[in-house]
């Protein structure tokens, strides 16, 4: 299955590109007060809010860099679900993968929106992102009243 990847620090990750809407560049973000750090802000994408999430710092980094390899991945849990934005640093290589094993829970970590899944690549390691559990009711709820 084809896949984006991205990195963040010396990891790679990936996303499944059949849940891709879009990759673009990061434009200015409407902040908003009382937020939690990890939600970058909203964009306006076709006359809609879409939420932003930093994957950078929910990683426990800084802020992803301001940087040309710093995209935005639009993603869509249903065709009829509100978009998800997700701002990723070097988002910038397709990739077909197939094999893939499974880690053992305690070498997952305690962030659910990594997948316990990892892919051996020419690349190396690359670990899997379940980012629907990125989709909180806060976030969800965001969402759907953007």
């Amino acid at each position: 299955m084809l896949h984006l990847l991205f990195r963040l620090g010396h990891e790679t990750f990936a996303l499944p590109a059949m849940d891709i809407e879009a990759v673009l560049a990061v434009p200015e973000l409407a902040t908003l007060d009382h937020a939690p750090a990890h939600l970058a802000g909203l964009m306006r994408y076709h006359g809609q809010f879409i939420p932003v999430l930093d994957i950078s710092l929910l990683h426990g980094g800084a802020s992803a860099p301001a940087v040309i390899s710093t995209r935005i991945i639009l993603v869509r849990p249903a065709p009829d679900a509100p978009l998800l934005g997700l701002i990723v640093e070097q988002a910038m290589e397709m990739l077909n993968l197939e094999v893939r094993q499974t880690l053992a829970p305690e070498w997952v970590g305690s962030s659910d929106w990594l997948a316990p899944e990892v892919f051996d690549t020419e690349l190396g390691l690359v670990r899997a992102v379940n980012w629907r559990a990125l989709l909180t009711p806060e976030i969800q709820g965001l969402a759907e009243q953007a």
